[in-house]
């Protein structure tokens, strides 16, 4: 199925819904929306309140849609790179913690990076963003070397990324709304009125309407995780870095929060690389597979044949066995 149809078409082409449906919830979504742009963005959420999808179905829907991608791409994975590393060489404490690494980030894709606690993952995100130069190497962004840049340049490149924080990093002192709104007060010349509609909008996105006025002390870990994301997607970035966003969740929120990145993913197609540890189920929820350890690269490459990798480190920390080159006990 052609990514570059609206997702709206491409539910109907894939048997979800109607032509007849999608074009009732359409209008409806001109008739209701005071934003036009937002009549295709937030179309699924329109078909469950009218009753054609049910949330499950619609997540459903979108996970198939994307499997078949995923699938495409492991035929097709000579995408144009978005971020790239070149013999990028990091020294912390006397450690080598990233060593000659050589990666692409495919436009317009999800990459999940893996590997062991230590093994670099943070610190290589921290580069992507310029919040960590390399010793040696060079890290671009498009044609621009972020390595090079400092002061104004650099936050420019910047303001092409948005960060989900391994905890949320969600500011106690403000409710969920406040939250939302902040970078948009930080760093944007919108007005309040116009705020308020892109953060009622991410709201909806992630299903926490209704909760604009609650402290992050009164959530669930799963909603947290959720305002975070909607944090995270009101600047409307190019490139979304989620860093390990189902840590300390239960399966079942686990699961939840891997559906609703899938459902960001397919109505935004923003690049996204994700931190995790939830291997192998990981694989399930991205285009592209990077393993590091011990600040090497061990695998990049499409993550359908990630189980396939002869190397014996990566197939012992994906299979979580105790026998292996690396020692742990």
């Amino acid at each position: 199925m052609s990514a570059t149809l609206p997702l709206g078409e491409q539910l109907v082409a894939n048997g979800c819904i109607t032509a007849r449906q999608l074009d009732l919830a359409l209008q409806r979504q001109r008739a209701t929306s005071a934003d036009p742009t937002t009549s295709a963005h937030l179309v699924g959420r329109t078909l469950v309140e009218m009753g054609y999808l049910t949330q499950p179905a619609l997540h459903e829907c979108l996970y198939r849609q994307f499997a078949a991608e995923r699938d495409h791409y492991l035929d097709n994975p000579a995408v144009a790179p978005v971020i790239r590393f070149e013999r990028v060489v990091k020294i912390l404490d006397g450690r080598r913690v990233l060593d000659a690494v050589d990666l692409a980030i495919p436009a317009n894709r999800v990459t999940a990076i893996i590997g062991m606690s230590g093994g670099g993952k943070s610190v290589l995100l921290k580069h992507m963003v310029g919040l960590m130069k390399p010793d040696q190497g060079t890290v671009r962004v498009g044609e621009e070397r972020l390595d090079a840049m400092s002061g104004r340049a650099l936050r420019q490149v910047r303001g092409r990324f948005s960060l989900l924080f391994q905890g949320g990093a969600l500011f106690d002192s403000l409710n969920v709304y406040d939250n939302v709104a902040f970078p948009l007060r930080e760093k944007s010349q919108l007005t309040e009125e116009q705020i308020r509609g892109r953060v009622l909008r991410c709201l909806a996105e992630v299903n926490l309407i209704g909760m604009e006025r609650k402290f992050p002390d009164e959530l669930s870990g799963g909603m947290m995780k959720r305002a975070a994301l909607a944090r995270a997607l009101v600047t409307e970035p190019e490139i979304l870095l989620l860093d390990e966003p189902t840590a300390g969740l239960d399966p079942i929120i686990e699961n939840a929060i891997h559906y609703l990145i899938c459902d960001t993913f397919m109505r935004t197609r923003y690049t996204m690389v994700v931190i995790s540890h939830a291997v192998p189920e990981i694989f399930q929820w991205c285009h592209h597979v990077i393993a590091l350890h011990r600040g090497k690269v061990l695998y990049s490459g499409p993550s359908r044949e990630v189980d396939a990798s002869p190397d014996p480190v990566l197939r012992q920390f994906i299979r979580g066995e105790l026998d292996g080159p690396i020692q742990v006990i």
